[in-house]
């Protein structure tokens, strides 16, 4: 008998059984058996090899395997299938950022959350990508989606409310908190953030409590002590802060910021023996850290150590708060070498008190062999057009000539190597216009009382917007004790804040108020010539007043600006200038007692016309 062989079964179609092989993949991708999981992926691209799941979830394997440009041309492949899925979007621009292509990370982003406005993963993926291009207000929306979608979501809250701080908006940052704790009420750091916005606020109470709260759930935890000491320093409760930077620096010895801190509230209280070690230590623990190092550099250059002070005050420019913007230049940046032919672009970047200050040493680079070019405050161009040692002055709005090389005006003294004993004080290096020192002598001479005395220039006030200005500047009716000094007449300088409390200037003092005829610099210039004298807080005029060679006096706070040094009525930068420092914080009195009675002297030796 003849056997004939069993038939065969009949083939299954391999794309039959992409259905289960995908559900048994993502099963043991959940499960983090990912090694399963990319066996039956593999399965299912060998059956079809463009079926956009397995493509997509290929790719985020290689996400979380680190290889991120795989996940990228895997996620982008499963999106030419299947377009219209907004999680495959979500992944690719998670894949785009995590290769630093954030701008198209952004855009993958926003297609994602375009097709699913509930997609939270598409929120938050937006959200990290508008954060690391700094655009926090869009990163704030994209986040306050998501907190809508995911309300119990409290680290995404946290990340909110630091968000809108960094877009500038404390208050939304307020609310954003206050939902939060009304989730966890006992959530440290958000306590902690809290009472940084609302320190943020001037709300000082408030920010208060909320750090007390902060520090009964975590109360050795090092950043929330820092923090807490930070706003006692602005409340002047300076001990307390010290006793709370301490105890940060126990429990976290490596604090840099808390030794950066101590360093400024020892500052503040000009125990520099003090401040200089615990600014060193920030330097050491945080190198990369601005604060810390121009920290040091102010304390350096107060105390009369200008070389290595320029040289760490030199990271000023990158702190988040400096006044200036950070600006691209096409040249580089001058290493200090002069170089035939070299045109130096020499550009201001803070106040135009320090513009004043420095632009002598335009003059040393000139000496030796650069043409200078000086970008300055439009309000300076016409005092400083002409100077000696400046080739050409333009103002900060204008378009740059051709230059080889450029340098902040207050990084020149470090490139030259100056010292405290070399610094150019020469004076005057500033000049005056005689059409305009002509027209203001007429001015003064049509004066009532004028040539009787002692003619005196007052400016009580500076710029509110200085970080300072609190403790610097001050009230006309502070100055009362002049008006009794016979034989001086009293003419005010003073433009912007306070100018108008010239119009009832203290009783018995004659004061003739220039400050709404005087239109720039160089009229103030011209009427310093036809004064005896300057009394002035700190402020740009007292710069003036020194460059232009003109007796001034100078009314110091109790800590004063780095230029000031400390323990010196002399100044090294103007010689016809005389400090008048406070011996306590915010104490006026005794200082202007002292320049009354300076005054007075001063006068005794005038003969009344």
């Amino acid at each position: 008998m003849r056997h004939h062989s069993p038939s065969s079964a009949p083939p299954v179609d391999a794309k039959a059984l992409i259905p289960g092989l995908l559900a048994s993949g993502m099963a043991h991708h959940s499960a983090g058996r990912l090694a399963e999981a990319e066996q039956a992926y593999r399965q299912i691209l060998a059956a079809d090899s463009q079926h956009p799941d397995a493509l997509h979830l290929m790719g985020v394997l290689a996400l979380q395997v680190n290889k991120p440009a795989v996940a990228a041309d895997l996620i982008a492949q499963a999106i030419r299938g299947n377009p219209g899925s907004a999680i495959y979007f979500s992944n690719l621009g998670s894949a785009l950022r995590r290769l630093g292509r954030i701008d198209d990370s952004i855009a993958a982003c926003r297609e994602a959350t375009r097709l699913d406005r509930s997609l939270a993963d598409g929120f938050n993926n937006l959200a990290n990508a508008l954060t690391d291009r700094q655009l926090y207000g869009e990163a704030a929306d994209a986040l306050t989606r998501l907190v809508a979608l995911r309300p119990q979501a409290v680290e995404q809250r946290l990340l909110l409310a630091n968000t809108l701080m960094k877009a500038g908006r404390p208050a939304d940052a307020v609310d954003a908190l206050n939902a939060l704790l009304r989730i966890d009420g006992r959530n440290a750091p958000a306590l902690n953030n809290l009472g940084v916005c609302l320190r943020k606020l001037k709300r000082n109470e408030e920010a208060e409590a909320a750090y007390r709260r902060a520090l009964e759930i975590a109360p050795d935890d090092a950043g929330m002590l820092s923090n807490y000491g930070t706003l006692l320093m602005e409340l002047e409760r300076t001990d307390d802060a010290i006793a709370l930077f301490r105890t940060a620096i126990g429990h976290k010895p490596d604090f840099g910021e808390a030794h950066l801190n101590l360093g400024l509230a020892y500052r503040s209280q000009m125990r520099l023996a003090e401040a200089v070690p615990a600014m060193r230590e920030g330097v050491r623990l945080c190198p990369d850290l601005p604060e810390a190092h121009a920290g040091l550099g102010e304390l350096l250059l107060l105390d009369g150590q200008l070389e290595e002070g320029f040289r760490e005050y030199d990271w000023r420019s990158r702190m988040a708060d400096f006044p200036s913007p950070r600006r691209d230049f096409t040249a580089p940046r001058w290493d200090g070498v002069f170089r035939p032919g070299l045109t130096l672009l020499v550009h201001d970047e803070q106040g135009v008190g320090d513009t004043m200050q420095f632009v002598r040493f335009a003059q040393i680079a000139q000496a030796r062999g650069a043409r200078v070019i000086v970008e300055c405050n439009t309000q300076l161009t016409r005092l400083l057009d002409g100077m000696p040692g400046v080739d050409r002055v333009i103002g900060r709005t204008s378009p740059l000539p051709p230059h080889d090389a450029h340098v902040p005006l207050l990084s020149l003294p470090q490139e030259l190597g100056i010292s405290l004993d070399t610094i150019p004080a020469e004076v005057p290096y500033l000049r005056t216009e005689p059409g305009l020192v002509s027209h203001w002598g007429e001015r003064l001479a049509a004066l009532p009382a004028s040539g009787t005395g002692l003619r005196v220039g007052l400016v009580w006030a500076g710029s509110p917007e200085h970080k300072n200005d609190r403790n610097r500047s001050l009230a006309l009716a502070r100055l009362a004790p002049l008006a009794g000094v016979a034989n001086a007449r009293f003419v005010s300088l003073q433009k912007g804040a306070g100018a108008g409390q010239a119009a009832n200037p203290p009783p018995g003092m004659e004061l003739v108020d220039l400050g709404p005829e005087i239109g720039n610099f160089a009229d103030t210039a011209a009427i310093l010539q036809h004064l005896d004298l300057l009394v002035t807080v700190d402020t740009s005029v007292a710069h003036l007043a020194g460059a232009l060679g003109r007796p001034v006096w100078v009314l110091l706070p109790f800590f004063p600006d780095w230029r000031w040094l400390h323990g010196t009525d002399a100044s090294p930068w103007y010689p016809t200038m005389r400090l008048f420092r406070q011996e306590r914080p915010r104490d006026w009195e005794p200082v202007i007692a002292r320049v009354a009675d300076a005054l007075r002297a001063m006068a005794d030796g005038v003969r009344p016309a």
